[in-house]
């Protein structure tokens, strides 16, 4: 068994506050759990009102499946969310 780890950088535009920055996140972690079925989390930059660390996570059997997975989730997130930016992206495979 093999985990896959994407964790990437996102500035969010239009944030704010911490609050409005929490009411962006957190529909953008719940759309994307529910569309890939993954573990997601802000994982850091948690007091930043217009950034945030996120860190996605899933398991597999092949370690070309679980790269394949999150590239194409990654490529999702940047092609529908436009109003993020994501950077400093950084794929693992254990």
């Amino acid at each position: 068994m093999h985990i896959g780890i994407l964790t990437f950088q996102l500035k969010l535009g239009d944030s704010h506050s911490l609050k409005s920055k929490r009411s962006q996140i957190k529909p953008f972690v719940n759309h994307m759990h529910k569309k890939f079925n993954i573990s997601i989390s802000e994982i850091d930059l948690l007091e930043v009102w217009d950034r945030s660390v996120i860190g996605c996570v899933i398991v597999g059997n092949e370690k070309r499946f679980l790269d394949s997975s999150l590239k194409k989730i990654y490529n999702y997130m940047q092609s529908t969310f436009l109003d993020i930016e994501f950077f400093d992206e950084k794929f693992e495979i254990w």
